[in-house]
């Protein structure tokens, strides 16, 4: 009886602890996505833009589980290239200057803007203006810039756990603005740094000959100090939106998911599931089930436009999204998109066609090439032709409910189960050696 006892409690634990033995990598039927592609004709250089499917199913923060095989399952070698080389783009130190308004007399609004080095004053009407109620409260100097602006970095403090919307607007005349971008600051009570950065993503805006203008209403404690522009004149490739489904609401200031394994998303792209108006919110995320949240980024949901939340770390796949407590909340659960970094191969077509592109395997080590091994002739050319996919149907990741706080894991109980069972078969196996008669003393001789 005890032995069997034994058997059941060794291969519960067994169960609880043992993983399944991985696939090979060096096979492709190992990865969980496989996607054949056709090389142009006549180049030995080949740029891969990689789809939206192999993206989801990346399942290394490094990305290490990419490859190429041939028809006859042969590794390909390439190479992962950045979007911009270091001399492609510029980062630049913006003019700022100071800016009031007041009214006038009438009613009218002015704009004056002081330029400390010679104190001149540039003073304009701003009555008629639409941004008559959101003027710049600073002043950013764009009008050199030869180059499309890519982003805008702010250098800002605000108070700690008061969220701040700036406001970006443009105009070539100080009195007819344009809206350029929004950012919401947020600075946790121990960060020097708000989360999420403060870099705002401008894809690319001509800025020649205008002004920035920074606004921030009527937040209290914000000083400005400084800001840059990255200006180039190739655009980023942008981020890859994948859409998701399954997103509940746990009430009306709370919605809780879990992103399946290996979805390892830099971003969650949000929009309003109703038209429930301006509500901030702030996402909390973690790794595991039973780690502290940690607040990772804050914004401003609005009717007619999304907003991205930065995720600070690839491997957080817990969140929790909250609604600003001052707001009446959510009628319907947020649309979730995921947004991944986009990723670029060279690849030295060599080998059998049709080729394929494997990724996720979380046991394949990294097997990528440098550029100067792929191409060690002075570098790229200046235009590769690009692989082309066959058409297929864009992914969609389900979103996994999210647990309550201190909820039970099975595999934790699973594995409490086995210890109780130990502990159960060594008092009984110890129980019944006490209630053993004692064997008889052997004759002595």
């Amino acid at each position: 009886m005890i032995r069997r006892i034994a058997i059941v409690m060794l291969a519960l634990g067994t169960a609880a602890c043992q993983r399944t033995p991985a696939a090979d990598p060096a096979q492709p039927s190992a990865y969980a996505v496989r996607l054949p592609f056709s090389p142009a004709a006549g180049a030995a250089l080949q740029r891969v833009a990689l789809p939206a499917a192999a993206l989801v199913a990346i399942q290394r923060p490094d990305a290490g589980d990419l490859r190429v095989f041939d028809a006859k399952g042969r590794l390909v070698p390439f190479a992962r290239i950045d979007s911009l080389s270091p001399n492609e783009f510029l980062v630049t130190q913006l003019t700022a200057y100071p800016v009031t308004q007041t009214p006038s007399a009438a009613g009218h609004g002015t704009l004056s803007v002081r330029v400390e080095g010679n104190q001149r004053v540039m003073t304009v009407d701003t009555s008629d203006s639409p941004a008559a109620n959101n003027a710049p409260q600073v002043l950013l100097d764009t009008r050199g810039l030869t180059e499309p602006a890519q982003s805008i970095a702010l250098d800002m403090a605000t108070p700690a756990g008061q969220p701040v919307a700036v406001s970006l607007m443009s105009s070539t005349n100080l009195k007819d603005w344009q809206p350029l971008g929004e950012k919401m600051l947020f600075r946790a009570a121990n960060d020097a740094a708000p989360l999420g950065g403060a870099e705002v993503k401008l894809d690319g805006a001509d800025l020649h000959g205008r002004f920035v203008g920074l606004s921030w209403g009527e937040a209290a404690g914000v000083v400005f100090h400084k800001a840059q522009v990255t200006t180039s004149a190739e655009a980023r490739p942008a981020r890859v939106a994948v859409a998701a489904s399954g997103g509940a609401l746990t009430d009306a200031h709370e919605m809780r998911f879990d992103l399946p394994g290996g979805a390892r998303a830099s971003a969650l792209l949000l929009t309003e599931g109703a038209a429930d108006g301006v509500i901030p919110v702030r996402l909390w995320a973690r790794a595991q089930g039973q780690d502290p949240w940690t607040l990772v980024d804050a914004g401003t949901l609005r009717s007619a436009r999304s907003v991205a939340l930065e995720i600070s770390a690839p491997t957080m796949t817990h969140f929790k999204l909250e609604a600003d407590e001052r707001t009446a909340g959510f009628t319907a659960a947020p649309r979730v998109q995921l947004l991944f970094d986009p990723v670029e191969l060279v690849v030295a077509v060599s080998g059998t066609p049709p080729f394929t592109l494997a990724a996720g395997q979380a046991e394949a080590a990294p097997s990528s090439l440098s550029l100067a091994e792929i191409a060690p002739q002075g570098g790229l050319p200046p235009a590769l032709p690009q692989v082309s996919f066959a058409a297929a149907p864009p992914p969609v990741i389900a979103l996994q409910a999210g647990d309550a706080d201190g909820a039970f894991d099975p595999r934790k109980g699973l594995l409490w189960a086995a210890l109780l069972l130990g502990v159960g078969v060594l008092g009984f196996a110890a129980f019944r050696l006490a209630r053993a008669p004692a064997a008889p003393a052997a004759p002595c001789e």
